[in-house]
């Protein structure tokens, strides 16, 4: 009886276990003519969460053919009259038949078809990651352009883009095709997969690519030296942080260099990151190693907060604290990563700015924050992080290295909380008596951005 009971309950366990890393899955094919603009995709959405306050985003350029069930059977849907849209995306929900909204559907399939212009000898005004930007080499479309369906969960106020994926994708008019996730492909049509929830940058066109232990450079004109530079750089970011954390680290990276559809001031360039993947325009490659074929000290900083995120990244993004386990995290491992690279004086002047940056600013203590949106750029990229480093400077590297370890393993199974903290750092060998002054001073005390301010800047001598 009992060995019966005991199968029930790891039965249990391993259901809710499934429950909780369910991830969104796309599926289905995608046709892209670059010579026309042309998008054509019938999509299959799967593993969808439980929402009843949601939205389906399409970017406003898409035309709705038609959303079915699991069955094959037509779902009504609203959003086709006077439409509302939400950035980039027109808003629409699955209805029944007296055009009443339903909740989201564990899946559905969607098929849509839409145009965009191609920009050759006139350019825009304007180049940002939420355009599909198409130009006589190239086609990109990042997640923000919704060429894609997101959902929108309108209780949390998050949006839903991260999918793990299989997907045919033919791109007329392409010498490769690139699929955030997944190797770069030499095809006009390829078969695309990923195990691991990304969010999809697509990019394709006429353009080469080097590659080495997984990591590609699509689309920038260098030589093999300065490409091994980048490479062995990339390596030695993701080695320290899989040793640090003891934890391996998974990600492939892949670094983008795109051609704008605006007129730029020259020697001007600008980017964004779709992580894992990293794109730029007017920047040249050769610039991010130095002659020793190290990265600069910014490039180093830079590549460290964002390579975090294969530690801290969707896996954390839930609950009101989400922006300070996602970013506020990676920001202190690039603290870490900048004074192992670069130094403790350049680690220093980073303190030292971030200090400014933040002194006598009104911040709500971590404890009291009751929504996302409480926690603003400023908070989560230059306060929170701070916090983070006094966390560490008071108790060491090695218990905050272990601390974060854990708090990594339990976001495999729940949501992150302040007590998920706690409970970390009493693993890794913190006292209770110890934590508890340490979150009285920097965590409930509504002065804990001066505490904080002064105790770095005792450290530091600043």
């Amino acid at each position: 009886m009992k060995s019966k009971y005991l199968i029930l309950s790891v039965a249990f366990f391993l259901i809710n276990l499934l429950v909780v890393n369910a991830q969104p899955h796309i599926s289905g094919n995608v046709f892209i003519d670059m010579d026309t603009g042309l998008f054509k995709c019938n999509l299959k959405l799967s593993g969808l969460p439980e929402l009843k306050e949601y939205k389906i985003l399409l970017n406003k350029g898409m035309n709705i053919k038609y959303f079915k069930g699991a069955g094959g059977e037509i779902i009504p849907y609203s959003g086709y009259y006077d439409p509302n849209v939400r950035g980039e995306g027109t808003e629409y929900a699955l209805t029944d038949d007296k055009r009443k909204e339903k909740d989201l559907p564990s899946e559905f399939e969607v098929s849509y078809i839409g145009a965009f212009p191609k920009y050759t000898d006139s350019l825009n005004h304007i180049d940002f990651k939420g355009i599909i930007a198409l130009n006589d080499q190239t086609i990109r479309a990042a997640e923000q352009t919704k060429w894609y369906p997101v959902i929108y969960d309108a209780k949390n106020d998050r949006h839903i883009n991260s999918y793990t994926y299989k997907l045919s994708v033919e791109v007329k008019g392409a010498k490769t095709i690139f699929i955030n996730g997944s190797a770069p492909q030499q095809a006009e049509k390829a078969q695309f997969s990923s195990t691991k929830a990304v969010p999809l940058l697509l990019f394709a066109g006429d353009y080469d690519f080097v590659g080495e232990n997984g990591n590609y450079i699509l689309n920038a004109s260098i030589n093999k030296e300065i490409a091994s530079g980048i490479f062995r750089n990339i390596e030695t970011i993701k080695s320290y942080l899989a040793q640090k954390l003891d934890i391996a680290f998974t990600d492939n990276i892949y670094l983008i260099k795109h051609k704008p559809i605006n007129k730029r001031r020259k020697g001007s360039s600008w980017g964004f990151n779709t992580y894992p993947a990293f794109a730029f325009t007017g920047l040249d490659f050769g610039t991010l190693v130095n002659e020793e074929g190290r990265f600069t000290d910014n490039i180093f900083k830079y590549f460290g907060h964002e390579f975090a995120h294969n530690y801290f990244g969707n896996n954390v993004m839930s609950g009101n604290l989400s922006w300070f386990w996602l970013e506020s995290f990676a920001e202190y491992l690039s603290y870490n990563i900048s004074e192992e690279m670069s130094g403790e004086e350049y680690l220093s002047g980073i303190l030292k700015n971030h200090v400014n940056s933040v002194k006598n600013k009104d911040f709500i203590p971590l404890s009291q924050i009751e929504s996302p949106g409480q926690i603003g750029d400023t908070y989560r990229y230059r306060m929170a992080p701070l916090i983070l480093k006094c966390f560490d400077l008071n108790f060491g590297r090695e218990k905050t290295n272990n601390t974060l370890k854990t708090l990594i393993n339990f976001a495999n199974t729940e949501s992150l909380s302040l007590d998920l903290w706690e409970k970390a750092a009493m693993q890794s060998g913190i006292s209770q008596a110890d934590f508890n002054t340490f979150k009285e001073k920097f965590i409930d005390d509504a002065a804990f951005e001066k505490n904080t301010v002064e105790f770095i800047s005792n450290h530091y001598k600043f």
